[in-house]
């Protein structure tokens, strides 16, 4: 049957129009582009996962145990450096305190320029083991901030540069560091923990660490710009509290990345079934 349009070419159905026909009635009704209407206009950008990761092609789940491991491990080396800095800091406050009470007998002994000498180098010491171990913290920090982005993607309030920088730039490193770390531990933790109940974690090592730096500026200061023999003792004294301190910060922050390490690898665990492929990155303790 031919055509009922053109009446030339074969019909495609019985009573109807042949393929050129139909093709040219389907052209005829379809609308010419407009305001409204753009042919073959883009799809819509995607609506950015986080403020400011907007495609976070970067976020891949890897394992925090050798990072946390090697955090660990100068951490605990911090904490030897300070015990050492003490134990010199001590023999020096003694031969000071002496010499401040009117026996002077110490002061010029051969042991006394071995201990101060000591207390010089042990100062050393705790400058290099605590560069290490910020550089070795901050790279622990930054890998599960991003596994905590792979967690919940929308639960990252700073952007992943702020893991890094935030520890440095005035001001912002008074908070931008602890909310990283709250919004890390509650992506990390399973449903149960996602309250504010468990972050006291968080709260003793950033509010111990911001102590310490406080506390270790201030001897540092009152040591450099003493010059009576009083002056130098009692400064030496608050020198030797802050070393102490400072050990407990560290202590508390070995905690804290065990502890976080910890809730992020059972984290994995309990998604194994649901993320297979992504929790091969991760393996538990």
């Amino acid at each position: 049957m031919l055509c009922k349009k053109c009446g030339k070419n074969q019909a495609l159905v019985e009573d109807g129009l042949c393929s050129r026909c139909a093709a040219a009635v389907v052209a005829e009704l379809t609308p010419a582009p407009g305001p409204d209407l753009v042919a073959d206009a883009p799809l819509p950008p995607r609506a950015p996962s986080t403020p400011y990761d907007p495609e976070a092609r970067w976020a891949l789940l890897r394992s925090p145990n050798g990072l946390a491991t090697l955090a660990v491990a100068l951490l605990c080396l911090v904490a030897a450096a300070d015990l050492a800095a003490i134990l010199a800091g001590v023999g020096e406050y003694r031969i000071l305190a002496d010499a401040a009470g009117g026996d002077w007998s110490r002061l010029d002994d051969a042991d006394a320029r071995r201990v101060d000498e000591l207390y010089v180098w042990s100062g050393r010491i705790q400058l290099l083991t605590l560069a290490a171990s910020a550089a070795g913290f901050i790279a622990w920090f930054l890998r599960v901030r991003d596994n905590a982005h792979v967690f919940v993607p929308s639960g990252q309030s700073k952007a992943r540069a702020w893991a890094i920088f935030g520890f440095f730039v005035p001001v912002v490193s008074l908070w931008f560091p602890r909310r990283i770390a709250l919004d890390t531990w509650h992506a990390s933790g399973a449903e149960l923990e996602l309250g504010r109940g468990r972050a006291w974690m968080v709260d003793l090592w950033w509010f111990l660490w911001l102590g310490d730096l406080l506390i270790g500026r201030i001897a540092g200061n009152l040591y450099d710009s003493a010059e009576t023999l009083e002056e130098i003792t009692s400064a030496t004294g608050l020198v030797i509290f802050a070393d102490a301190l400072d050990i407990v910060a560290a202590g508390t922050a070995v905690a804290f990345v065990r502890a976080l390490t910890g809730s992020q690898n059972r984290k994995v665990q309990a998604r194994t079934a649901s993320l297979p492929a992504a929790a091969d990155g991760l393996s538990p303790h």
